[in-house]
């Protein structure tokens, strides 16, 4: 006779059960099929069409597709040189941990080196501060690219001083303060329509996206969260992808803390970290928890975790370090690492 499963096995699949509405009276048998198959197409990560896969085959067919850098090398490496035109990237992490350092390091150094492209910004919390951006341009990224021989001399011949390159970069980016999904993405199409400017929009940033499109309420199951979710992805997907106009679309979120006292977690040896890393080539005791669920993860093509280094280093030796890794890569491979330094949350540079 065999032995019932055990209990405390790990679960595979996720299911959540609600309580059945009986279909009414009126109500015809294919009326109801048609709007179960309607709610399904909401509900679900949507698929990539095998047409639109052979397009890009064939678009970059013997010729070497254009990527954005990280602004990291080693993470570049990562995932095949950086990041494709009409590719939603995700940058997670806990709050601290770097990431939007990371998202304002890529769209800044792009502009840099790409005078003739703009870029949006949606800020989501308020927490937008130009004089940083200034800061990383200025003091960091400007005399990198003349110590590397870059050169942006104007038509006199004259090379513009740091601070003049620095405010002109910051011209093409295009801040704005949203609090509803529907706003940032009428934002968007807005900016991508715009013909006053000679610039052409190639990159978004969303910092953050959880708080756009209600974290808390995908944390607790809301089914209409995860719909409203998926809805505003597959909008956003639509923009990116564009044949005539496609956007990097880079996308900040949020790890959550571990799972409150009482719940089914497992506890937290005494002589281990409060707050363990959240990356997942890491052993760790308690896996954090990602703000937009297990679906969100489907609906990008990259995912860079971020994780400051204190839990593996201490204090000292942690300070001011921190860990960049690939969870996730449709086009490659995934597990790469990249330590970083991050000083008073400006400069932001590999550590070999």
């Amino acid at each position: 006779m065999r032995s019932p499963p055990s209990t405390s096995a790990p679960a595979h699949v996720d299911l959540l059960f609600t309580s059945a509405l009986p279909p009414h009276a009126t109500l015809s048998p294919d009326t109801l099929a048609r709007l179960r198959t309607l709610v399904a197409s909401h509900v679900s990560a949507p698929a990539t069409s095998g047409s639109y896969l052979l397009q890009q085959s064939r678009d970059r067919k013997g010729k070497r597709p254009q990527r954005f850098s990280t602004s990291l090398e080693d993470l570049d490496d990562h995932i095949g040189g950086g990041f494709d035109s009409g590719e939603i990237v995700e940058v997670t992490g806990p709050r601290r941990s770097g990431r939007t350092a990371l998202a304002l390091y890529i769209v800044l150094l792009h502009l840099l080196l790409h005078d003739d492209k703009r870029a949006a910004l949606l800020d989501t919390t308020g927490s937008f501060d130009a004089f940083r951006c200034l800061a990383i341009l200025r003091d960091v990224l400007v005399p990198k690219m003349y110590a590397l021989g870059g050169s942006f001399a104007g038509e006199d011949g004259a090379e513009p001083s740091a601070e003049d390159l620095a405010i002109s970069v910051l011209d093409r980016l295009a801040v704005s303060r949203v609090a509803k999904s529907g706003d940032a993405l009428d934002v968007l199409a807005a900016e991508v329509r715009s013909d006053e400017k000679d610039e052409v929009l190639d990159m978004v940033v969303v910092d953050s996206l959880d708080t756009l499109v209600g974290g808390e309420a995908l944390a607790s199951g809301s089914a209409q969260a995860n719909a409203n979710l998926i809805a505003f992805m597959r909008r956003l997907a639509t923009l990116a992808r564009s044949k005539s106009a496609p956007l990097t679309v880079i996308t900040v979120t949020s790890l959550g803390t571990p799972a409150a006292k009482g719940s089914h977690t497992a506890p937290i040896p005494p002589n281990l970290p409060q707050q363990p890393p959240p990356l997942s080539s890491l052993p760790h005791p308690i896996p954090l928890k990602p703000a937009l669920g297990s679906t969100f993860a489907y609906l990008v093509d990259i995912s860079l975790v971020v994780s400051p280094a204190e839990p593996l280093f201490g204090p000292d030796d942690g300070r001011d370090r921190g860990f960049v890794e690939v969870a996730r890569n449709k086009r490659g491979e995934t597990g790469g690492m990249v330590e970083f330094k991050l000083e008073k949350g400006v400069r932001f540079e590999q550590v070999d």
